[in-house]
């Protein structure tokens, strides 16, 4: 009797070190990420003021892509294609700017996806007067 509730006790220990451990994990691991996203379930796409590409996905979701793009702000927009209908780590893009007759910037490449509350700001704030 004494030896099933040691080791009864040693079980629930075990158990919440081992919870602990998963939760630390957790908040370490940082904001959900994914490689791709399918592209028929983008509602809107936009350019961030902070150089990112931010969609949101049906269902309300915002997700920021990781890439480095110097040439990508407003009111510029990204130009992809994809055999596989999915905008993923790795896919080169042209970066347009449909303002100025579709004038191209460069190319960028698509880096993991990051789930964000909301996208950039499109604009800098207004400075007091």
């Amino acid at each position: 009797m004494i030896r099933t509730a040691l080791i009864a006790t040693a079980l629930m220990v075990a158990g919440e070190a081992h919870a602990a451990d998963s939760q630390n994990d957790a908040a370490s691991a940082g904001p959900e990420t994914v490689p791709c996203l399918p592209t028929r379930n983008i509602q809107q796409a936009q350019a961030g003021i902070d150089g990112k590409w931010y969609v949101r996905m049906s269902g309300g979701k915002w997700w920021r892509n990781r890439m480095e793009c110097a040439a990508l702000r407003p009111p510029r927009g990204l130009v992809h294609t994809s055999p596989i209908g999915s905008q993923c780590k790795g896919d080169i893009l042209q970066v347009v700017d449909f303002s100025m007759a579709g004038m191209q910037f460069g190319g960028c490449a698509f880096d993991d996806w990051e789930r964000v509350d909301r996208p950039a700001p499109t604009r800098p704030p207004k400075k007091p007067k």
